[in-house]
């Protein structure tokens, strides 16, 4: 186990976040800004994406609603492929996939240039597909080939649409100079230097404590507004990585409804957004309750911890609610990371299906780490 973390990608690539971040923005934020100025006129943005493509979306599509005052929405690619929703020149569709070969991604970019859309296709690979038939190729090689599930380049691709966001919040009049410069200033400074914090003191916590969040029969993840994106994103990691039951929601229909079924061999992992924090401690109050484990992240206040809870990250109070989000995400990427760790499980491939006939369903090609 003493080499586990040499052994595999998805460790190395948690601890390339914080680079790859700056690293993405400093090579494409001159591209970002040519793009959104010759397409001030637009009037509706569609983010479009599979697996943590989407996830990020929903976050996203709320920091383009706020910061642009621009109709926003965040869809998963098959949905988009299947409802076609109305676009006009108008529309900007931001297409995502890491590989540029997720094949309802490529499909909905088909339809998508059809009917004359302004396409954006974010990826990994200009030469793949998805980076040769948009408008415009949004390229983040600054972050480097993810050869796992995708870490760095979901954290770096949610940090290029809120530098978009910004940009175009600018142009818009939506944002002021001055506060235009803030948030770009806490993307490529503050937020690295957040995560790089969190890699030096709550990573030792997760390791220490991991132990306690093994072998749950369920891990609820609970997220609200911008943090329903950690929270999905948690959850996929805990299935990709350890191959574990998980559910997700909000904080309001964990209250309604989710909580009704959790046990206390089960697993609740609270996720602050810096809006509010109201529902989130009476999440975790009811879950403690319930004598579930709890992993509190970020600012949610909590009374007597106990021994059945662990909370890691508060220190990210400080940052926006778009910012919260991305630090957040990494909190997560390494509480999986030491779930699959201790139990001794390969986070990068799930040796446990035919990986060949799912990626031959899923996407156009081979995709990058996954030779099979």
């Amino acid at each position: 186990m003493n080499n586990w973390n040499d052994k595999y990608y998805y460790p190395k690539e948690i601890f390339e976040q914080a680079d790859a971040i700056s690293n993405c923005l400093t090579a494409i934020s001159g591209d970002i800004e040519k793009i959104c100025t010759s397409h001030k006129e637009i009037g509706e943005i569609h983010i479009v994406g599979s697996g943590d493509c989407y996830f990020i979306s929903i976050a996203a599509a709320e920091a383009f609603k706020k910061i642009t005052g621009l109709h926003a929405y965040g869809y998963e690619a098959y949905d988009y492929f299947l409802n076609k929703p109305a676009i006009t020149a108008k529309t900007m569709v931001i297409l995502f996939s890491s590989s540029g070969k997720s094949l309802y991604v490529l499909k909905s970019a088909e339809y998508a240039i059809e009917a004359g859309a302004v396409t954006i296709g974010v990826t990994n690979h200009a030469d793949s597909p998805l980076g040769t038939m948009c408008t415009y190729p949004l390229v983040t090689v600054g972050t480097g080939t993810s050869r796992s599930f995708p870490t760095k380049t979901t954290t770096s691709a949610l940090a290029l649409l809120y530098q978009m966001a910004y940009e175009i919040g600018k142009l818009n009049g939506m944002l002021s100079g001055k506060e235009c410069r803030e948030l770009e200033e806490e993307l490529s400074e503050k937020i690295p230097d957040m995560i790089r914090k969190i890699y030096e003191t709550e990573h030792e916590k997760l390791a220490n404590a991991s132990q306690m969040f093994l072998g749950a029969r369920c891990y609820t993840f609970v997220g609200s507004g911008p943090s329903r994106t950690t929270a999905i994103t948690g959850a996929a990691k805990l299935v990709e990585t350890s191959r574990l039951h998980v559910t997700f929601c909000n904080a309001e229909e964990y209250l309604h409804l989710h909580g009704f079924s959790v046990k206390s061999s089960d697993v609740v992992v609270v996720i602050g957004n810096n809006i509010s924090n109201h529902r989130e401690v009476q999440v975790v109050e009811y879950a403690k309750k319930q004598c579930a484990r709890v992993l509190v992240v970020g600012d949610v206040p909590v009374e007597n911890h106990g021994e059945n809870i662990l909370q890691v990250a508060d220190f990210i109070k400080g940052l926006s609610s778009w910012g919260v989000t991305l630090a957040s995400l990494v909190v997560i990427h390494l509480f999986a990371c030491e779930l699959s760790k201790k139990a001794g499980i390969d986070p990068d491939i799930p040796h446990e299906v035919d990986l060949k006939s799912v990626i031959e369903m899923l996407y156009t090609g081979p995709v990058a780490g996954w030779q099979v």
